[in-house]
């Protein structure tokens, strides 16, 4: 098996280059970090280029009370103490209520009607403005929300209740069913679910892995095929034998994709700390989007275990892509030979995406069990589980053990028919055909 594998450094070390200096790889590089670099700013911006300053004045001036109720008692002054309508005039009438918002639509841009209306002894406060002038929907829901919170204290106080009374009135009542064994302990009901936050998690960590996968795939299989086609490849099996020559790019070949994806990583560090520049109380993008509690299993160890199975997926996945590469002759016919790397890893996509929506909807099960066992669909979806608290040592080692065993059993099967595979020219080959190749190999 050594004699097998000789040189296989000097094919990575030339591979690794070419591709580095290749214009294709540094101009993907650099426009992906690029995007990464500029997300969470560009985001960060926006966000709080949208939000409202609670204390900025109200673009409201005036506010025409049109009181139709019984309580009469009612004067709205106070809601001046409030910063943001310390300039509000309120001046009450008993008018038309369509008058009303006709003359603030032609004449008073920035005043507001507000009608109260009174049924079967409930009160219905209405704000009127003008359509697509300068009072937009959200000044008019901070001028609703004082305006109701102060319309019910004044009632209540009208009514003899006091504001302590009216806080135990409003109090909600919460309710819980337990259950308890006969000796009246309390049985506790442990899920093991994940929350719509730690969804998303697992699902991006997929999708990172997903695309890697692809990346470093077609990377091997084009570059088998290009030197196939331009016959560099006649040249190397002078000084190398087949399986050291796949080793190589196939080695090589994630270690470019992988330069990418920690690029991307470091990228998103720098950009997230870069978004705290549009911050009021300097937390990053991702503090004040995430929940507190998800980076809770991020540690050293979990991380490690982690790059593991990516690398394990990646070089299952690199070997795969190779082989079925090497079973064309043409860079027009790629999408086609690669069409057994590609159903592969949808399959165990597919797999993994079953299993995080089982997670979030009833946790740990014997599915998502199987689906973080599963060699096609480990890679994708056992990272994640891992940085959430869902896979033990036990589930993550029985997963890189079986990963190991296919990726040994793949190796022995592409050191019988990958001599074959990488000199022939002519019709793409089979499935069918592969298995026969190895069948008669010695």
């Amino acid at each position: 098996m050594k004699s097998s594998i000789t040189g296989w450094k000097d094919v990575y070390s030339f591979t690794l280059s070419q591709v580095l200096k290749s214009k294709a790889y540094l101009i993907s590089y650099f426009i992906l970090v690029f995007i990464v670099l500029v997300s969470l700013p560009i985001t960060g911006k926006l966000i709080s280029k949208g939000a409202e300053d609670n204390n900025a004045p109200s673009p409201i001036d005036k506010v025409y009370v049109n009181n139709l109720t019984s309580f009469t008692n009612i004067d709205f002054e106070d809601i001046k103490h409030m910063t943001p309508f310390k300039h509000i005039e309120f001046d009450v009438v008993n008018g038309d209520y369509d008058s009303l918002v006709q003359r603030i639509t032609d004449k008073e841009k920035h005043s507001v009607v507000l009608n109260i209306t009174e049924e079967n002894g409930a009160y219905n406060l209405h704000l009127s403005m003008m359509k697509d002038g300068p009072i937009k929907r959200a000044h008019l829901q901070r001028l609703g929300d004082a305006l109701l919170a102060h319309f019910t204290n004044v009632r209540m106080e009208y009514l003899g209740i006091s504001y302590e009374q009216l806080k135990l009135l409003q109090t909600p009542v919460v309710t819980k069913v337990t259950s308890t064994d006969l000796a009246g302990e309390e049985l506790t009901d442990e899920s093991s679910a994940i929350s719509f936050s730690e969804y998303w998690f697992v699902y991006g960590i997929l999708f990172f892995v997903l695309m890697a996968t692809v990346l470093t795939g077609t990377q091997v299989a084009t570059s088998i095929v290009t030197e196939k086609s331009n016959r560099v490849v006649e040249y190397l099996l002078i000084s190398v034998k087949p399986l050291a020559l796949m080793i190589g790019k196939v080695l090589a070949m994630m270690t470019a994709a992988l330069i990418q994806m920690i690029s991307m990583v470091a990228a998103l560090f720098i950009s997230n700390m870069v978004s705290t520049m549009y911050s009021a109380d300097n937390n990053s993008l991702l503090s004040r989007l995430l929940p507190d509690d998800l980076f809770a299993n991020i540690n050293i160890i979990n991380i490690l275990f982690c790059l593991i199975l990516v690398f394990l997926g990646l070089l299952f996945y690199a070997v795969l892509a190779g082989v079925t590469g090497a079973t064309v002759s043409k860079l027009e016919e790629l999408n086609e030979g690669l069409t057994l790397f590609t159903l592969t890893s949808l399959v165990g996509v597919y797999i993994g995406l079953g299993a995080a929506s089982t997670l979030m909807g009833k946790g740990v099960n014997a599915f998502v069990t199987f689906a973080f066992l599963f060699p096609l669909s480990s890679p994708f979806v056992l990272p994640g589980a891992i940085l959430v608290g869902k896979a033990g040592l036990p589930v993550i080692a029985t997963a890189a053990v079986l990963l190991l065993i296919f990726i040994v059993l793949l190796f022995r099967f592409v050191a019988k028919i990958y001599e074959t595979l990488i000199l022939h020219t002519g019709n793409t080959i089979k499935l069918k055909q592969l298995f026969k190749i190895s069948k008669n190999s010695v």
